[in-house]
């Protein structure tokens, strides 16, 4: 582990801030492709703020959420919100612009509302989709508006909420593109069991679990999710759980015992073995680095 990060209390949104001397006294933060040649962030951490950022070029560079790969080329739109795991697997060197941000941006706003409600920030969401050439001037003119006025506390949010609404109206063009039933049923199905493997790996580590709650065969769930994400449901929900599991033995300093009742294992014995099978490594030694 990097000793110039606190394992306490490491936060990518304060961390970035830190390293690029930006002010605390306001809630976002504007980071583009320089930002992250310094900060060898290289294991999967968990969020505390929202981001949203445009790339401009690019040819394909894998970004993690979860245990979902997404592939992020010229005109990708990103959409991640608090409380995910992510991870870069390469340097990410594409020219982009992303803005980071949390609710206390929005203090006495009613966008706090609007916000709690774009799915695409939260589990089950669709964080990366593609944009046209005409999309992306806009989101571009909003950035080159937010770079501009980036020290005026009183102007920040509202440019920020219009970046939201021009979103959240990309999104639903998005959605509504002409689908074929059987292609949309089996988006519809990852989409869910997604956001249920978020709200209940703790517990529920099994396929049937979800199968039951989606109401088809555990077979015909790892189907789709073959089709669909390139893995099998069982593959999904462990390289979830493990993800969760490199970002605590990284981010903070609980020990491994705690850990392992945190993500819900019998005994720290179970929890290293199948950490193990995963990573070539003991939770221990992944820790050191």
């Amino acid at each position: 582990m990097q000793k110039k990060f606190n394992l306490k209390s490491f936060n990518l949104y304060e961390y970035l801030k830190h390293q690029n001397a930006h002010s605390f006294n306001l809630p976002f933060f504007l980071a583009d492709s320089q930002t992250y040649q310094s900060a060898h962030v290289n294991f999967p951490f968990r969020t505390f703020a929202y981001g949203l950022g445009i790339t401009y070029t690019g040819k394909g560079e894998i970004f993690k959420i979860g245990s979902t790969d997404y592939t992020l080329r010229s005109h990708s739109l990103t959409t991640v919100g608090p409380g995910m795991v992510c991870q870069w697997t390469g340097n990410y060197t594409a020219e982009h612009d992303t803005v980071y941000f949390t609710e206390e941006l929005f203090e006495g706003m009613h966008a706090k509302s609007f916000l709690n409600s774009l799915s695409f920030f939260f589990h089950g969401g669709n964080h990366v989709i593609q944009l046209t050439e005409e999309q992306v001037k806009k989101m571009r003119s909003l950035f080159d508006l937010l770079k501009v006025l980036k020290d005026d506390k009183e102007t920040i949010p509202g440019i920020v909420y219009s970046l939201l609404s021009l979103v959240n109206t990309f999104h639903s063009i998005h959605k509504d593109r002409p689908r074929n039933a059987v292609v949309s049923r089996r988006e519809e199905i990852t989409q869910e069991f997604r956001k249920l493997v978020g709200e209940h790996f703790i517990r529920n580590k099994e396929v049937s679990f979800y199968a039951g709650k989606l109401n088809i065969t555990p077979k015909y769930l790892s189907e789709v999710l073959q089709v669909e994400l390139g893995k099998s449901a069982k593959n999904f929900i462990d390289e979830f759980v493990m993800m969760e599991a490199k970002s605590l033995l990284r981010q903070t300093t609980m020990t491994i015992q705690e850990i392992c009742h945190c993500l819900g294992f019998e005994d720290a014995s179970h929890f290293t073995k199948s950490f193990k099978k995963h990573t070539q490594n003991t939770p221990a030694q992944y820790r050191k680095g």
